[in-house]
């Protein structure tokens, strides 16, 4: 795992604090996920209030938000919604979804967030690693600007590591070009 120059100054102290928070998806044991009776309806009411803020433009151009089998909910943020071509810079259009995605974080005060970004097979690996990089920072350096503790956003780059679909087609390659935002419950502190 890549960590961002945003979230590796506060690596000793994140890990202090939220011993365990971050585990890996994949670990012997699950990290705790969210139930319909936590937070007066849990991840199930925040998937539902992510649901609402998802505009019909942007669910045809893949936006979606997903609950995986931990519990922990997955939204997925195509890069062209968010950024131009190349550019880690966020759109200024996209901004008010951010805004909505931070305040669920707020309304939520034990939600944790991974942001991990990708990119498709054009260009070099590095290159891609970086862009893929910068676009996650660019996400958290906004939720944290909207109140969100830099303690609960970590960030990740991908590259083109884990396509979702083939980089043979221009369809494919523009639905790899994404950030995956994934909210988890954090430990009680």
């Amino acid at each position: 795992m890549h960590l961002s120059r945003f979230a590796s100054a506060g690596l000793l102290a994140l890990t202090v604090l939220t011993t365990g928070a971050f585990a890996p998806l994949a670990s012997a044991a699950p990290p705790a996920a969210y139930t319909d009776e936590d937070s007066g309806g849990g991840m199930g009411r925040a998937q539902q209030e992510i649901e609402r803020i998802i505009t019909p433009e942007y669910r045809r151009m893949g936006m979606r938000v997903e609950r995986l089998p931990d519990g922990s909910l997955r939204l997925r943020l195509p890069s062209e919604v968010m950024f131009a071509y190349d550019s880690a810079n966020i759109s200024p259009g996209f901004a008010p979804t951010l805004r909505e995605v931070a305040r669920l974080m707020e309304r939520y005060p034990r939600t944790e967030a991974r942001i991990v970004g990708h990119t498709d097979s054009a260009g070099s690996d590095s290159y891609n690693l970086d862009l893929s990089l910068r676009r996650a920072d660019s996400v958290a350096a906004f939720l944290s600007s909207q109140g969100v503790s830099s303690r609960r956003l970590l960030t990740e780059g991908r590259g083109e590591q884990d396509p979702i679909a083939s980089n043979a087609t221009p369809q494919g390659q523009q639905m790899n070009r994404r950030v995956d935002i994934i909210l988890r419950r954090g430990a009680r502190k």
